[in-house]
């Protein structure tokens, strides 16, 4: 089966990285790409543009990028610029992102609560994730006011939706059902 165009790049970025003990650096260097991009738009279409020759597209990476990323990863972003796939860095960094944690046995999880959470409930909660799954755990958490009250726990392809509004709803599924 084919992998995906973000696999790809990933996979290669990572192993390389690895092979040259720069994981780290690598990976802080990506998380800053990501913000970058994440603000400018209008450079990953730049960037992205088949109307734009590769020279001119390594010259914008090596004014705004030049010196102040590695090696590796300069020469990654030109990679990425010519073979117009800038535009995929968003996802080429969350699997890349993926391959970090699963590495560094990190899990990352994702509380949402309808008011913050509490320092106790968050160490329990991360102490209960790290015992089952044998990994560090890192909690995001996230305040929805519509969950109503209750938790819901984010993790991998898992959610455990604790919520009160997931009850109600599932209530007013059942009754529903009863009545038609």
């Amino acid at each position: 089966m084919a992998q995906s165009v973000e696999k790809v790049y990933a996979d290669a970025l990572f192993e390389l990285s690895v092979e040259q003990k720069t994981l780290e650096d690598t990976f802080e260097e990506l998380k800053a790409l990501k913000v970058i991009f994440d603000d400018n738009d209008e450079l990953i279409q730049l960037l992205s543009s088949p109307s734009m020759g590769e020279g001119d597209k390594h010259d914008v990476i090596k004014s705004i990028f030049g010196g102040r990323v590695s090696e590796n990863t300069f020469n990654f972003l030109n990679v990425l610029a010519d073979h117009g796939r800038v535009r995929y860095f968003d996802k080429i960094y969350d699997v890349f992102h993926g391959l970090y944690n699963d590495s560094k046995g990190i899990m990352e999880v994702e509380v949402v609560t309808s008011e913050p959470i509490s320092d106790k409930l968050e160490q329990k909660l991360r102490a209960k994730l790290e015992a089952q799954s044998g990994k560090t755990v890192l909690i995001n958490k996230k305040v929805d006011k519509s969950i109503i009250g209750g938790i819901i726990v984010r993790y991998s392809d898992s959610e455990i939706d604790g919520s009160l509004r997931k009850r109600l709803d599932d209530l007013r599924k059942s009754i529903d059902s009863y009545i038609a």
